[in-house]
């Protein structure tokens, strides 16, 4: 398996694909702080998002900042995104469920002076609204420009760092994907000069107690999810970390190595990802272990070993490791490796794989 650019439309495609996710269930938490002023408009009942609000419409927000509302980034299921402008700088704006605002408001408080995640800056309470800063691009579209190997390799830290910060404090993502990390850019006469990388998307990131796990939701995106979260099994830290190495592949090869774009056709697209899952990453006895993990009388098991069996000496798997690319060297392969065991008690941490030697030579820009 090679490497090679995929075409614009395929991208597009990707993009439309990604773009929808399964998260966990909220457990409630301590109410969100009163606001000291906000202006706001009309919005529909207390559990749900506010109404689309128009280019114009100011909006203080609880720093008393006010916020100009410039355009719709996201439109769907009542959850509006916009930008925003405020003292000549640019925001993002996310209107969010009230019980999802309560919940989210007290964690990212506790990390969001880290420079790796895109965190809260502010907040808009009557309307349920974050305020976070706003970066050039996201990931799934970067990815396609003329970087070099040491920005690749810059971004790919940095976006550890962020996840590492999550970890750090007990806090799942479950949603890690290209563009769920952003890059703020230059482009200059010397090339592309990145500034920032930031994990995004945190709002639906989920405490998880030490030794706990969530069980029995598909987190996260079918096509850089772990595949734990494709059995619902127990999900933790080492599914964000399967999913984070999953989006480093595609930085170095630019392509999303679980789409195809002829799965919609199939009976069973999901089978169809699990099988990739399988060949490119589940050595057997760590395969076995990975069964073991979920528990063999979990309802996916069986569906795994026959998708397993599938594997014969006329249908081989093709092992990550023996991929060819110039993109893939001996030590960006032995990270994944670590990062991708299928056994999910295996993996290495974040914090394990920011001290890797795949990181030890990046030059600072």
């Amino acid at each position: 398996m090679r490497g090679f650019t995929a075409p614009r439309a395929v991208a597009g495609a990707i993009k439309q694909i990604t773009s929808t996710s399964a998260h966990a269930p909220r457990a409630s938490f301590a109410p969100a702080p009163v606001a000291r002023s906000a202006s706001t408009v009309s919005h529909h009942g207390s559990g749900f998002g506010s109404q689309l609000l128009e280019p114009g419409v100011a909006l203080k927000g609880y720093s008393g900042r006010e916020y100009v509302i410039e355009n719709v980034l996201q439109d769907r299921q009542d959850r509006f995104v916009y930008l925003a402008k405020a003292d000549e700088q640019k925001f993002v704006l996310k209107n969010l469920f009230e019980n999802e605002y309560n919940y989210a408001l007290p964690l990212q408080l506790r990390y969001n002076s880290s420079p790796y995640l895109r965190a809260l800056r502010d907040t808009i309470p009557e309307q349920r609204m974050f305020v976070n800063e706003y970066l050039s691009d996201h990931l799934l579209n970067f990815a396609f420009k003329d970087i070099s190997s040491n920005t690749q390799k810059r971004i790919m830290r940095d976006a550890l760092r962020g996840l590492a910060t999550l970890h750090d404090h007990n806090i799942v993502h479950l949603d890690v994907k290209a563009n769920n990390i952003m890059v703020d850019y230059k482009e200059t006469a010397e090339g592309i000069s990145v500034s920032r990388v930031q994990l995004s998307d945190l709002e639906d990131a989920t405490y998880i107690p030490v030794g706990q796990a969530l069980r029995g939701v598909a987190v996260g995106n079918q096509l850089w999810r772990s595949p734990e979260a494709h059995a619902e099994g127990f999900v933790g830290k080492p599914s964000d970390v399967f999913s984070l190495a999953l989006v480093f592949i595609f930085l170095r090869l630019k392509r999303v190595i679980f789409y195809n774009e002829n799965d919609s056709q199939t009976l069973d697209p999901m089978a169809e990802i699990l099988s990739r899952q399988i060949s490119t990453f589940a050595e057997w006895k760590d395969f076995e272990a990975f069964l073991s993990y979920l528990g063999h009388r979990h309802p996916q098991v069986p569906r795994f070993r026959r998708i397993a069996e599938t594997f014969t000496e006329e249908n081989p798997r093709h092992p990550f490791g023996l991929w060819k690319s110039d993109a893939l060297d001996t030590q960006f392969k032995d990270l994944i490796r670590k990062m991708t065991n299928f056994d999910p008690r295996k993996r290495v941490t974040a914090q394990q794989a920011l001290r890797h030697a795949f990181f030890k030579d990046i030059v600072e820009e």
